[in-house]
C-alpha cells in the first residue's frame, strides 16, 4: 500500500536499535528485580496476595 522511502540499510539499523533497546531493557528489570531481592532484610516475613491454597501459609489475610 504505501512504499518504504528508507534506504535498506537504515530499516535494518532500526530494527537493530528496537532489539537492542528491549535486550537492554529486560537486563534492566531483570538487575532491578534481583537488587531488590537481595536488599530485603533476613528477618523480614515474605508475603503474598496470592489466594492460593499453596501459598496460604504466606497470606496474613487467610492465617487462622
Amino acid at each position: 500500500m504505501f512504499k518504504k522511502n528508507l534506504p535498506q540499510s537504515n530499516n535494518k539499523s532500526l530494527e537493530n536499535e528496537v532489539i537492542l533497546a528491549v535486550i537492554v531493557l529486560y537486563l534492566l528489570l531483570a538487575i532491578v528485580m534481583t537488587v531488590v531481592h537481595y536488599i530485603q532484610p533476613p528477618e523480614q516475613e515474605t508475603v503474598t496476595s496470592s489466594m492460593s491454597p499453596s501459598h496460604n501459609e504466606k497470606n496474613p489475610a487467610v492465617r487462622k
